[in-house]
């Protein structure tokens, strides 16, 4: 069965944060279309030519309860409903400081303290509903966040945090957006063996070879050890993707298995994959 979140809340109280948490996560985001087109846009997501597995819908405060309604109806999906709300004058302070107009002050030409009045008591209207409740007020961005994967994590026990690791040759420049990088150059190189050299660090030869040297172990065992500490507080945290760039000297024989290894090895506790950029052909192999 196919999965659904709806997650609403007054505008400004972190909508957008919770909406690439989600996007993060997989789900397929739905937003702020009109109650009235639900069904129609359910009935498509349900069809069995559809793919998509996770849907999420963010709605405005003001189609909070007709969109809960028409989704209470519905017997053939699993929804659950997540309600964010926030302070009066914090919205206010919010609003003030990023000088965004409020959206239904736009559209019912009113002031924004109505409009933020308004949405608050929309979202009341329907706390009773919320399978998960929270109230941004005195949260940061990164504490939202948190909450949400903790909720996501408890309620689908999936793996949260997702972790990239790239390998890649020094030679040719360091991945762009990556959070760290390791350098494993101290493994022997198996370029260097003539019938090594064509070949990557997914071969069984090289493999073979790298691990005929103690150094090989105790580069991969330092690595493990520091990244099971690291990924646990970077989990904690409310990261929802974090990138470790692998490096040796060409990306191809070295920084490969390397980062194989390792995407392998920390797959029981997140959601992990393997990226090479300088020997793309092992990306296909490991779609």
């Amino acid at each position: 069965m196919k999965n659904f979140i709806v997650i609403t809340g007054p505008a400004g109280c972190g909508l957008s944060s919770a909406e690439y948490v989600f996007e993060e996560l997989g789900y397929f985001v739905v937003k702020n279309i009109p109650s009235e087109s639900v069904n129609v846009v359910i009935d498509n997501l349900l069809s069995k030519e559809n793919k998509i597995k996770n849907i999420c819908f963010v709605s405005h405060a003001i189609e909070a309860k007709a969109t809960i309604e028409t989704i209470k109806k519905r017997k053939d999906a699993n929804f659950r409903i997540i309600i964010v709300n926030c302070d009066k004058d914090e919205l206010l302070k919010r609003y003030a400081l990023t000088r965004r107009v409020h959206p239904r002050s736009v559209t019912s030409k009113i002031s924004a303290t109505e409009a933020i009045e308004q949405d608050i008591q929309d979202i009341l209207s329907v706390v009773h509903e919320a399978d998960f409740y929270v109230d941004t007020t005195s949260l940061t961005v990164k504490q939202f966040r948190a909450k949400l994967y903790q909720f996501i994590e408890n309620v689908e026990e999936q793996k949260i945090t997702g972790v990239t690791f790239i390998s890649f040759g020094i030679k040719n420049g360091i991945p762009q957006g990556i959070d760290t990088f390791f350098d494993v150059r101290l493994i022997p190189n198996p370029y260097w063996v003539e019938e090594l050299k064509t070949l990557t660090g997914a071969d069984k030869e090289v493999i073979d070879y790298m691990n005929s040297f103690p150094i090989t172990k105790e580069v991969i065992d330092n690595l493990t050890l520091h990244l099971t500490r690291h990924l646990k507080e970077i989990a904690k945290s409310g990261r929802g993707n974090y990138t470790i760039g692998i490096a040796c000297s060409g990306g191809q024989h070295r920084s490969t298995y390397v980062a194989n290894y390792l995407a392998e090895y920390f797959s029981k506790d997140y959601r992990t994959q393997a990226i090479h950029r300088d020997c793309p052909q092992l990306n296909k192999e490991s779609d």
